[in-house]
């Protein structure tokens, strides 16, 4: 019996374009806010700073009540930072027993744990396992409760047999070594804050087959990675994606931009997450297999 050591690095970027949402529209020209101003330019510069200034209203700031928010002026709505877009992936060393789940608080080890980190928990590791995603809320002695859940339409069932937390901490994805006949899974999570009113679109694409020299592990074509098969791919938690197939089935990644999760509405702390699944045979060269992926982030329109 061989074994293969299988390395995927995984690369987070985003791209994005900023607009301005609607309140006053025609079929050319959208305003969100308005107002009366006497003067201010949006170009005052020097070698090291840049002003958006305005001349503004009496009015003009915030005004606030337990319930609401309001600014004010020409200046009150505009926000630079209109997206955020984070990937971690699954640090498969790290894995520590679940013994039991209760709505979002998880019975596990909380050693390396800490509050506004990442974590996977998983039923039944393997080639059929059940997976959710959450962010660390709060921790004690023995219990993780996280914010919420993301699953893939089904949530994890824990009895503390085969089943475990992760920490999602790292910038690459180790399979560690493969034995022939078996396959090994991994998870990245993406997550995706946005103000734009039409959502987001996360895409996916490799800089070439797993490869290792000039041997590579055969992209899956049937739907499903499977034991007993060399074969290497990948399915997403978002379970609606209408133009590809990792919403259904284990999928090949290429070298062309395929999406894997899409939101159509403003989005705070939007998660999904990808699980790659890789498989290998006897006939499968022994070897350090490698390549990266690269998720990118844009807004829709």
């Amino acid at each position: 019996m061989s074994n293969k050591v299988l390395v995927a690095t995984i690369v987070g970027i985003f791209v994005y374009t900023q607009v301005a949402y609607a309140q006053m529209t025609s079929s050319s020209y959208q305003i969100r806010w308005d107002s009366i101003n006497t003067g201010g330019s949006d170009t005052a510069s020097s070698t090291t700073y840049l002003l958006h200034d305005s001349l503004e209203p009496a009015v003009a700031g915030r005004s606030t009540s337990t319930s609401y928010a309001v600014d004010q002026g020409y200046r009150g709505g505009i926000s630079d930072r209109t997206i955020i877009f984070n990937v971690y992936a699954q640090d498969t060393s790290s894995a520590f027993t679940a013994s039991s789940l209760s709505g979002t608080t998880v019975t596990s080890s909380t050693t390396g744990v800490s509050v506004g980190s990442t974590i996977a928990l998983i039923q039944d590791v393997g080639v059929s396992q059940v997976a959710a995603v959450g962010k660390v809320a709060s921790l004690t002695g023995s219990t993780v409760t996280v914010d919420s859940w993301k699953n893939a339409g089904t949530q994890p069932t824990i009895d503390g047999s085969g089943d475990y937390v992760y920490l999602m901490n790292g910038a690459s994805l180790d399979f560690g070594s493969i034995s022939d006949g078996s396959v090994e899974t991994g998870i990245v999570a993406l997550d995706v804050t946005v103000d734009n009113t039409s959502g987001y679109v996360i895409q996916v694409f490799e800089d070439g087959d797993l490869r290792s020299s000039s041997y590579t592990i055969d992209d899956v074509a049937d739907g499903a990675v499977s034991v007993g098969s060399e074969e290497y791919g990948a399915r997403s938690s978002d379970t609606s994606i209408a133009t590809s197939t990792f919403d259904t089935a284990d999928t090949s990644i290429t070298s062309s931009y395929q999406d894997v999760a899409t939101e159509s509405v403003v989005s705070f702390d939007s998660r999904n997450f990808v699980t790659f699944k890789v498989g290998t045979t006897v006939a499968t060269t022994v070897g350090a297999y490698a390549h990266t992926v690269t998720f990118i982030a844009s807004g829709t329109f």
